[in-house]
């Protein structure tokens, strides 16, 4: 039997009288893709922050590695965890260096506050010039391009070689090579065993076929589970829209019309 990696359990968040997560219950084993999908302000990120170990929730229960999250093993299982998301990132980051963001990703939380190896020192740097940032390294990351930020936070999340890899969609402001180099990497990484990805897009278009697995996100809550093929149908996307829409599959890719217009993201 495969090892549970995530367990969630009628886990809400509550801000003020507004429920930004409401009973979520999701499980998910060692070795599984998880396709993430929903609108902006659905909840995602914040189920991910959760699930990171970087934002408390009010209700409900969270095990990952089979463990919950306390004072004394949130740092280390944040380790074990390699997170992409700028949506979360950007509001802490912006006058430290690439590289000791990178490096942060090695202490389990947003700074660079332990004695480094010259292996993971190296680690790091491989990683920023196979990220075409070899010559930005030193620069702080408000002065770096959107995309430049995206691929350092890339760096920072694979530095630890993860067990539990979550991209919040890594490909925002990448151009559309490095999108591609971005995707073939995270290819690469699934034929690992022993690694788990979640991955969240608004582009249909990077829907992986490596991604079998998906949770459908609408106000907060889930509004599907299942086969990503049998939730990227005509019926369960036009309920999902609200509005007619036909879901195209061309090469393992798929493509969303609505209205006659071919949905690429938003």
């Amino acid at each position: 039997m495969e090892k549970i990696i995530v367990a969630i359990k009628d886990l809400s968040c509550i801000s003020g009288n507004r429920y930004l997560l409401h009973q979520i219950n999701w499980t998910i084993r060692q070795g599984e893709h998880w396709l993430l999908f929903g609108s902006n302000g659905c909840g995602k990120t914040t189920l991910l922050s959760v699930l990171a170990g970087f934002k408390a929730y009010d209700a409900g229960t969270l095990e990952v590695f089979g463990q919950g999250y306390s004072e004394d093993n949130i740092i280390r299982q944040r380790r074990r965890i390699g997170w992409v998301s700028s949506s979360f990132f950007d509001k802490y980051y912006h006058q430290e260096r690439a590289l000791d963001i990178v490096l942060s990703g090695l202490s389990g939380g947003l700074g660079k506050s332990f004695q480094i190896s010259n292996a993971q020192l190296l680690k790091a740097q491989t990683l920023l010039a196979e990220l075409n940032l070899a010559d930005k390294m030193e620069r702080p990351f408000d002065l770096l391009s959107k995309g430049e930020r995206q691929n350092v936070l890339i760096a920072r999340a694979l530095v630890t070689e993860p067990e539990l890899l979550i991209l919040d969609e890594p490909g925002t402001g990448l151009d559309v090579f490095a999108r591609a180099r971005m995707l073939e990497r995270v290819e690469r990484l699934a034929q690992d065993e022993r690694i788990t990805i979640i991955y969240v897009t608004h582009y249909p278009e990077e829907i992986l076929p490596i991604f079998e697995q998906c949770l459908l996100m609408k106000g907060g809550a889930i509004c599907q589970m299942g086969r990503t093929a049998d939730i990227f149908t005509d019926a369960v996307m036009s309920d999902f829209v609200e509005a007619p829409v036909q879901v195209v599959r061309e090469q393992d890719k798929y493509f969303l019309s609505l209205a006659g217009a071919r949905i690429k993201g938003e």
